[in-house]
This record gives C-alpha cells, structure tokens and sequence, in this order.
C-alpha cells in the first residue's frame, strides 16, 4: 500500500493506470498491477494498492546495490526504458530550444518549489526576469539559461528531438531489481516504481539524465577531488561517451562510477542509428541542465554537491551552445 500526498501526487493511480493502458505488455513484464481501486481519503491523501505478485524480500533497489553490479543493471535499466518501452514508439518532434528546457524544468523555478524557495536563499532576485546572483557560479549557470531560455536568438532556434514514454523520474530507488537464488541480480526482471511524474509524450533523454544525475550522487554527495569533478563532468556532457583514463580519480569509487556513466550512456546510444546521434546528445544536454538545476534545490546533497551540479549545469549548457554552433540541429526532412 502507498499512501500518496494532497494534490498533485494523489493523482498517480490514475497516471500508473494510463501507463499499463497505453504499453500493457510491458507494464506486465516492468510495472506492478493496482490490485484495487485506490482510496480517497478525507483529507485528501489517497491510498494505492499494488500487487507485486512476488516476495520483495530478497530484492534491491539500484540505490542499494555497490557500484560493481550497479553498471549491469542501470545498462539494463535504460535499454528497457528505451528499447522495450520506446523501441517502436517513440517519435521525433520539432520545437523551439527554450521550449524544450521549460518542458525539462517541469516547473522547477515556479513560486512555491524547492528549487524557487532555494534561490532566494541564495540570493536571486526571484522576481526579477535577469535574476541576479550572488555567487560567480550561480551568475555563470544563470547567464547560461537566460541564453537558452528568455527570448535570446538561441532559446529561439529550432531544435529536433525524441519524444515518447517517460517514467519522469527514474532516479536509483525507483527501480526494484530481483536477485536470484545464486544471489546475482537479474536485470532481465527489473520493475519501475512510483510513476507520478510518467508522461508519454516526454523528451527520451529526461530519464537518461535522471538516471545518470542520481548515479553521480553516489560519489559525489561524498566529496570528490577537483580532478574527479572534471573527470565526472567530462563522463557526463561530451559528445560521445568515451572511457575516463584511471589516473583522473584517485577514489576508487570514483573510478567505478566513470565505468557506470560510460557504460549507461553507451548503451542509450546504442538504440539510435549513428546518423541520429547527435541529434539526440543536443537534447540530452538540455535535460542535463534541467536536472543539474533541480538537484541544486535539494538539501540532502549538502553544500559541496550544489556546488557540484551548479558545475555539471554550467559544462553542460556551454556544451550545448558550442554543439549547436557547430550546425543545425533539424535533420533535413524537417527543413523541406
């Protein structure tokens, strides 16, 4: 039983139903059925029945597991997502590049969420359309989404990107992984909780960047070396996802998670054809600041790892600006 929140997060049975009506065959496979209808109740929480079918007592979520099962299962986990979920179904769409970071945001910066409440702490001027900063890295990273997104020449272009089934929000302790009876995980029977955020019309590349932003964490939220961040940011935004040599990390761990980012994003591109590929990273740059801002309004990561995504949105949005100098980013068959 899960007993969702007032509001927004009391409509998630209705969102998990329209997930298994839309893609059935894999909801039966990744997904647990509503075993009853779900509960209002009068103060407007609402209780969510679901059946698992099977004991969870010997399974793990990906957050659980040490880094050297993590790679296998969050491979598995992101070739599921795109190739099972969105193999035959997912489209590509045309739009404005402002449009698509507001649409990754997802509201982040209106009145009222952490990461509005956390800027005023900080010292922005809410309110104020140039929002300033106090701090040279918030000036840095909110110069770079001004660009993208308040009117600018660029925010305006025009930017192709993949659209389709979106879990919304597929960070490690959202996705259940059996182990079994030798005690070795099974990835081909990983299951996908808490669905509020799922969307069928989402950019693919907001459940990479989810997933690859919550990998990081593992490490970072520890302190990393300043050669380390470097190493990790450069995992995390260049253009093709290429081994980091070890003597960037001094931390073993560190080491270990490169190993993951490199092998999650290799098998996400994987899924596209090679003349579709950068198409897709210029996206995926797009939700990686979206994602890069969201973590910097959490309070659990501490001082250090804002500072740390405050880092990782910066590279990213000037990547992307350097990636979308370098040519148009609609193929072709959009131009005609």
């Amino acid at each position: 039983m899960k007993v969702c929140s007032p509001g927004s997060p009391a409509g998630e049975p209705a969102i998990h139903e329209r997930a298994w009506q839309l893609s059935p065959t894999f909801a039966r496979r990744h997904l647990f059925r509503q075993a009853f209808p779900a509960t209002i109740l009068q103060d407007g929480r609402v209780l969510m029945y679901l059946d698992s079918s099977e004991s969870l007592v010997d399974d793990r979520t990906l957050g659980e597991l040490p880094i050297r099962l993590l790679v296998d299962c969050a491979t598995a986990t992101i070739r599921l997502v795109w190739g099972e979920w969105n193999g035959r179904t997912r489209r590509r769409e045309v739009s404005t590049v402002a449009d698509v970071l507001r649409c990754e945001l997802r509201g982040a910066f209106d009145k009222g969420r952490s990461a509005y409440r956390w800027l005023q702490q900080a010292g922005f001027d809410v309110e104020d359309a140039q929002v300033q900063a106090l701090s040279d890295a918030s000036a840095q990273l909110n110069a770079m989404v001004s660009l993208l997104v308040r009117g600018s020449e660029l925010g305006q272009r025009k930017l192709e990107y993949f659209c389709g089934n979106s879990h919304g929000d597929l960070h490690l302790d959202n996705v259940i992984v059996p182990f079994g009876p030798d005690e070795s995980p099974d990835p081909g029977r990983i299951k996908l909780i808490d669905l509020s955020g799922f969307s069928p019309t989402a950019p693919l590349t907001r459940d990479l960047a989810t997933l690859l932003t919550s990998c990081a964490l593992k490490v970072v939220r520890k302190g990393v070396t300043p050669a380390e961040t470097s190493a990790l940011v450069d995992a995390l935004t260049a253009s093709r996802p290429t081994a980091v040599t070890s003597c960037r990390a001094e931390s073993p761990a560190v080491k270990d998670m490169l190993g993951v980012l490199h092998a999650v994003r290799s098998a996400a591109l994987a899924e596209f054809d090679a003349d579709l590929q950068h198409l897709l990273h210029a996206q995926y740059l797009l939700s990686l600041i979206a994602q890069a801002i969201t973590y910097t309004s959490y309070r659990n990561i501490g001082h250090f790892g804002r500072r740390w995504y405050f880092e990782l949105g910066i590279s990213a949005a000037e990547r992307f600006v350097a990636f979308y100098d370098s040519g148009p980013l609609v193929s072709s068959t959009w131009l005609k």
